[in-house]
């Protein structure tokens, strides 16, 4: 499919067509070669109710060792 550029003082767009529309607010661009690739905006946090749903509430169940926690280093100046 192609469609076209279209150049504005603001700099260019390219109507998508329906089935290319995204439902998120923002998208992330970036380059991979020629190509210039839209992704919809990760969420920098977790849904509501995410950790609630994901509770496990068998008493038999343990966590796995996660063997030895390295110190905390301070930052460089």
């Amino acid at each position: 499919m192609t469609v076209e550029i279209i150049e504005t003082a603001e700099g260019q767009y390219v109507l998508l067509p329906e089935s290319f529309r995204f439902t998120a607010k923002h998208v992330c661009i970036r380059r991979e070669g020629n190509a210039v690739v839209l992704e919809p905006e990760r969420a920098n946090s977790w849904p509501e109710g995410f950790f609630e749903s994901i509770r496990i509430d068998d008493p038999a169940f343990q966590r796995p060792d996660q063997g030895i926690t390295p110190d905390i280093q301070p930052l460089s100046e």
